[in-house]
């Protein structure tokens, strides 16, 4: 493809200036046109941009100068514009959570595999320099058994946030609350490092918000390895606190928060050169308008190059997938008090 890659973006709210700045910032990637539901919001993301805008996405998907569309609509609102995108043609990156139920999920993956377009799920905190790097060193066995692994993401969200959209706050169209929306990202970390989580179980209220949803919610986990460990999660936590990730093992223990290493206690080994000062990617404890662009600009060139045909998205559907079955699992367990095992059947 010697042109531009051509970008669409359905869904005109807070997330999709990240996916537009990331896009505008990308060489090789073009933003052809923008699609929302409410007018307002799609002339004026398309005038700010100076590129086309409609309410009806149908328009982008019929553009032959369109290659990928992102989907930046609600959380519960994501499959009929994703199967129909990729039967369209179009590759698709799906903001997180790729859905909010594991069947929307699979058929979003299954369509996409059936018409050979390319999924990629925005998960831009793996993208963070010092993620990678305490990443490659648990892999490598510089901690050495890991025993413990905890997540934490103490954040603060005000009422007014929630009431901002009749959406937020809702099962039927968030799919959760605390740990679906913000905690995802710490919790796709946590996986991504320690790999499958074999069992869980959590306890989950609403302590402070006027939401159908959970505000806070505690899980304890069995890692496959047989390893232990905590994700705690709120957005009742004022002024809000940078998410964390701890892992101990009986040769180190490391911290990180918000792409920072904060401790580094390694036998025989110093901390890394590219573990220090972090990036902006993980920083929005207490407003969620205030995330780094890093993570999504680096997704958005990644997906240039799979659609120029150099490689496969690293974060595909079944990546996507993995953090939404664990919140998925969670959620069963606050539900029922029981312990439930994964993989869900």
């Amino acid at each position: 493809m010697g042109r531009d890659v051509g970008f669409g973006v359905v869904g005109c709210g807070v997330v999709a200036g990240y996916h537009i700045n990331g896009i505008l910032e990308t060489p090789g990637a073009r933003l052809a046109a923008v699609s929302d539901v409410v007018e307002g919001r799609a002339r004026e993301f398309g005038e700010r941009h100076r590129v086309a805008w409609t309410t009806d996405y149908h328009d982008l998907l019929k553009r032959e100068d369109i290659d990928v569309i992102n989907v930046c609509t609600p959380n519960g609102m994501r499959l009929p514009l994703a199967e129909e995108a990729a039967q369209a043609g179009k590759h698709l990156v799906i903001e997180k959570p790729i859905a909010i139920s594991l069947k929307e999920a699979d058929r979003i993956i299954a369509t996409c595999a059936r018409m050979g377009v390319h999924l990629m799920c925005i998960f831009q905190l793996r993208c963070g320099r010092a993620a990678m790097a305490l990443r490659k060193a648990i892999q490598e066995g510089r901690l050495g058994r890991i025993v413990l692994a905890d997540a934490a993401i103490k954040w603060f969200r005000p009422q007014a946030y929630y009431e901002s959209a009749a959406w937020r706050g809702t099962w039927a169209q968030e799919g959760g609350g605390a740990l679906m929306t913000q905690g995802i990202h710490t919790v796709d970390l946590l996986q991504w490092m320690m790999g499958p989580v074999r069992a869980v179980s959590a306890r989950m209220a609403t302590l402070v918000h006027r939401i159908e949803v959970e505000d806070t919610i505690v899980a304890t986990l069995t890692y496959a390895t047989g390893a232990l460990g905590v994700i705690e999660a709120t957005t009742a936590a004022h002024p809000g606190l940078p998410a964390k990730i701890e892992i101990c093992g009986d040769r180190g223990t490391a911290a990180l928060e918000a792409d920072q290493i904060t401790t580094w206690q390694v036998e025989g080994m110093e901390r890394p050169v590219d573990m220090g000062g972090g990036s902006e990617v993980g920083k929005a404890a207490s407003d969620s308008k205030t995330f780094g662009a890093e993570g999504h600009r680096a997704q958005i060139t990644e997906m240039v190059e799979v659609v120029r045909g150099g490689k496969r998205p690293t974060v595909d559907g079944p990546e996507g997938r993995k953090a939404v079955e664990l919140v998925l699992a969670i959620y069963e367990s606050a539900r029922t008090g029981r312990t439930v095992e994964l993989p869900l059947k």
